[in-house]
């Protein structure tokens, strides 16, 4: 028996670069790990099944759930009749675009090659990754990464520094297939929106190396403009957290529905949390931490 931690994350940026042939989107964008993390326990199952247990009902225990399937697909692949239990404890909000679901297909990969033995390469467990979704190879090797094709190319990416950070939820989810199709992306190669200057200078300067950048230049989320037409209650509370002191700035995640805050210092967090709580009240879900940075 082993427990992993799997972990969420956030997209620094996330830039839609076009529609390709296979109706996947082309993508740029950077990933950073949490230390927020859903927790997955397994266990060898000497009568070959595999089962899964979850503590949030709301989610299926079945083929429809992507830890399953990773475990299906690793079985048939690598480990004809071996079985497993496994059992997730749900800690990162479903849909909420900090890739819950990506990072447990992954982390059973990891969970299942050690429990079983496999013996397998991080980039074998990577390419099976990529059949799950295109998030959960990230989740793999779980460090900062630049992400492009239509995710699974992976360049790791060295912060100087865990960043500190907030994360929002209003508690509804944001469906990731929904926002691409209300994008109206155009042929491959052909961007959605151009970046702005700001932001292109910034991305060049980080990944030659600069450690000066300033971070808000840095965040960009091209699927903010579906989204926040649909859910504009999202635009309000990103600009509000942009306006608190102590605050770096501030962008949705992936294809939403959560909203996060890079900090100056996480001694401003709970005053933060403070007036998140004063304007919204004590339904909202927030959560601090900071990003993983190797």
């Amino acid at each position: 028996m082993s427990t992993q931690l799997s972990h969420a994350k956030i997209n620094l940026w996330l830039r839609i670069l076009g529609k390709r042939a296979d109706d996947f989107h082309e993508v740029d964008t950077l990933m950073a790990p949490l230390s927020l993390a859903d927790e997955i326990t397994l266990e060898e199952a000497p009568d070959g099944r595999l089962d899964l247990e979850c503590s949030d009902p709301a989610l299926p225990t079945d083929a429809r759930n992507l830890a399953y399937r990773a475990a299906a697909l690793l079985r048939t692949r690598h480990a004809p009749a071996r079985g497993a239990r496994l059992r997730i404890v749900k800690r990162i909000p479903l849909g909420a675009g900090l890739g819950g679901g990506s990072a447990n297909a992954a982390t059973v990969l990891v969970g299942l090659n050690r429990l079983w033995r496999l013996g397998l390469s991080e980039s074998t467990l990577e390419t099976l990754a990529a059949e799950i979704g295109s998030d959960a190879p990230f989740f793999i090797r779980n460090r900062p990464a630049l992400c492009e094709g239509r995710g699974e190319r992976l360049s790791p990416v060295v912060f100087p520094q865990a960043l500190p950070v907030l994360l929002l939820h209003f508690g509804f989810g944001s469906a990731t297939v929904w926002a691409y199709r209300n994008l109206h992306a155009g042929a491959v190669g052909s961007p959605e929106q151009a970046a702005p200057e700001a932001f292109e200078r910034a991305r060049h300067a980080f990944l030659t190396g600069r450690r000066d950048v300033s971070l808000d230049d840095l965040l960009l989320n091209d699927l903010e403009g579906p989204v926040f037409r649909k859910f504009p209650i999202l635009a309000i509370a990103r600009e509000f957290l942009a306006s608190c002191p102590g605050v770096r700035g501030a962008r949705m995640s992936g294809s939403g529905s959560t909203i996060f805050a890079l900090l100056e210092s996480t001694s401003v967090a709970p005053k933060v949390e403070k007036r998140l709580h004063a304007k919204w009240g004590r339904q909202i879900w927030t959560w601090i931490g900071a990003t993983l940075n190797s």
